[in-house]
C-alpha cells in the first residue's frame, strides 16, 4: 500500500510521519499529517520551522 511522509523544512521525515493509507483513508491521513506539522514547528520554534514549510509526499508501494 502507499504511504504518506510528512517532510519537514530540511527535507527529513518527521517522527510519526509515516502512514500507510488506502483510498478510503487517504483524507484523514492528510489531515493528520497537517495538524502534525503543526505541532512538530511548534516544538521546533527555536530552528524557525513553520508549518506552511512542511511537505506531504506520497512514497509508493514497495516490494512484497
Amino acid at each position: 500500500m502507499p504511504e504518506l511522509r510528512l517532510l519537514d523544512p530540511d527535507g527529513y521525515v518527521v517522527p510519526e510521519g509515516r502512514i500507510t493509507i488506502t483510498p478510503t483513508t487517504e483524507l484523514k491521513a492528510r489531515a493528520d499529517l497537517k495538524a502534525l506539522a503543526r505541532d512538530h514547528a511548534d516544538r521546533y520554534t527555536h530552528a524557525r520551522y513553520d508549518h506552511r514549510n512542511y511537505r506531504i509526499i506520497t512514497a509508493p508501494e514497495g516490494p512484497r
